[in-house]
């Protein structure tokens, strides 16, 4: 950002009061994201690893057995479309167990229900463990000029010829093994892939995938702003550059996270989505047993 810039008046981010049908939507995009992601995978290497998504109506969850991710043992939408019950909640927990699975996930917002789903979580050990920000815009398109400044670095589309070094990039920063998975998903119908060089390597990655309804999920980011690397800026570019490609693509609705909340909500992140045209939906609680070894 340049000097001159650091003289004009930050953005803040937007706070809207979203109803429970429109949380829906939003929890949507996501969902179906990992449905065609998990869609995706190789057989080959969904059987050695365990990989699984499963239905239930509205109900979607994964399952990995080798790999501890909170996104591959995870009920993505437990009381969203629909309020939850106690012996839902019970048949998965028993799921997970059986599946050697220690650590399960669950999600819970504002708009979850029944209210007491929290309480049925922690009445079962499960505990608070982080949350992120969902955050949301439409289709608006951003002012023709630049957002932001992009000196020494240059955002490109993820192609065949550049996926294994997109792929390898990811897999290094999150110590997985998940290269074949996610070469699976160049060309991919739906996925957009972005690398961010910095002199020319490799600095950051992020992808979107826009549904057959026009609902746009962006994911698969490293390194994580805030957790990771401090590399807002980055991911700002990346940010930049999958809203304007994906207005054209006729993305309606975007949704995003931020995964290093702040309690004053504000910081890099907030502003950098705030001048995006990002809106704060809610914050989203992430519910887990504590580590075995936490104590």
């Amino acid at each position: 950002m340049s000097s001159a810039a650091l003289l004009e008046p930050q953005p803040t981010i937007a706070i809207e009061n979203v109803s429970r049908d429109f949380s829906r939507v939003i929890e949507r995009a996501e969902v179906n994201a990992w449905r065609d992601l998990y869609r995706a995978a190789p057989a080959d290497f969904a059987a050695g690893q365990g990989l699984a998504i499963a239905e239930d109506g509205d109900l979607v969850w994964t399952t990995c057995t080798t790999i501890p991710f909170i996104h591959f043992n995870c009920v993505k939408n437990f009381g969203v479309d629909g309020p939850a019950t106690e012996s839902q909640l019970d048949a998965l927990l028993a799921h997970y167990r059986a599946a050697g699975i220690l650590r399960p996930w669950f999600y819970a917002s504002p708009h979850t229900e029944p209210s007491a789903l929290r309480c049925w979580l922690e009445a079962r050990g499960l505990q608070r463990q982080s949350g992120w920000e969902r955050i949301f815009r439409d289709a608006t398109p951003p002012a023709p000029e630049p957002l932001f400044a992009t000196d020494g670095i240059s955002v490109e589309r993820v192609t065949p010829a550049t996926a294994r070094q997109w792929a390898d990039f990811i897999d290094n920063q999150y110590r997985l093994p998940t290269s074949p998975w996610l070469l699976a998903l160049v060309g991919r119908r739906g996925w957009h892939h972005y690398m961010l060089r910095r002199d020319g390597a490799v600095a950051a990655v992020r992808s979107l995938f826009i549904g057959t309804d026009g609902m746009a999920w962006s994911g698969i980011d490293a390194p994580v702003p805030g957790i990771m690397a401090p590399s807002f800026d980055l991911d700002a570019a990346l940010g930049e550059a999958m809203v304007r490609d994906g207005i054209a693509a006729g993305a309606k609705l975007f949704v995003a996270d931020i995964e290093a909340p702040l309690a004053e909500r504000d910081g890099p992140a907030y502003r950098n989505y705030a001048r995006l045209g990002f809106k704060l939906a809610y914050f989203r609680s992430h519910y887990s047993y504590l580590p075995a070894n936490s104590g």
